[in-house]
């Protein structure tokens, strides 16, 4: 598969070399017609001594299954809704803006990824109780312009943090990438050390001695 490289700035200054993998698009639909031959080819070859055709036709039909369960649960992409789409709102294959509906963006975009924890779920300050059970955390490339020659072009990238937003430019992102690497890595840190501090911890008993009080 060809590759696209660009130098792209860390957080320190540094130019630093980037490989991103050119996308392509996979129709559903070809893809579980793939299916079944391409599990029987595999069964065949890693696990020869259960491989039988019925087994491999029923472990492909579940595969198909549970993709379509997923894409009944996700946004179509305009590659997905097809050429005649792709035409008349001049999207990107990847894009999932739901054109000509009340609401819909008049940008180009990504499904947004998100965290399975809710913000809800962490913010102690009660604020996010009125997010409608909003992710932690989201993230979504959206596409300005792009209307043909002579158009300006603007690729930004969404990044949600409970009911707030930041718009910010992909070398924008990426900052914010590296630092949240360099975070994760001090946050290990913490909460390890969190877990060896909270070995000690009990119930007070003292009525005003509040929860971590020791008994007298």
């Amino acid at each position: 598969m060809a590759h696209t490289t660009d130098i792209t700035p860390t957080v320190d200054g540094q130019p630093r070399e980037h490989s991103e993998p050119e996308t392509f698009t996979v129709n559903l639909d070809q893809l579980n017609a793939a299916l079944p031959s391409a599990v029987d080819e595999a069964m065949r070859t890693a696990l020869p001594e259960q491989y039988t055709p019925e087994l491999a036709a029923e472990f492909a039909e579940t595969m198909v299954a549970l993709l379509r369960e997923q894409r009944e649960q996700r946004p179509l992409t305009a590659a997905e809704r097809g050429a005649e789409w792709v035409a008349r709102w001049g999207c990107p294959g990847w894009c999932v803006t739901e054109h000509g509906q009340p609401l819909a963006l008049e940008s180009h975009s990504t499904a947004p990824v998100e965290t399975t924890l809710r913000a809800e779920e962490i913010d102690c300050s009660g604020y996010s109780k009125n997010s409608e059970r909003l992710p932690w955390m989201t993230a979504q490339v959206v596409l300005n312009g792009d209307e043909g020659e002579g158009f300006g072009r603007e690729t930004r990238v969404w990044l949600g943090y409970g009911v707030h937003l930041a718009e910010i430019s992909p070398a924008e992102a990426r900052r914010a990438l590296d630092a949240m690497r360099a975070f994760v890595t001090q946050l290990s840190a913490v909460v390890d050390f969190a877990d060896q501090v909270a070995a000690d911890d009990h119930p007070g008993t003292r009525e005003a001695g509040g929860p971590t009080a020791r008994p007298a």
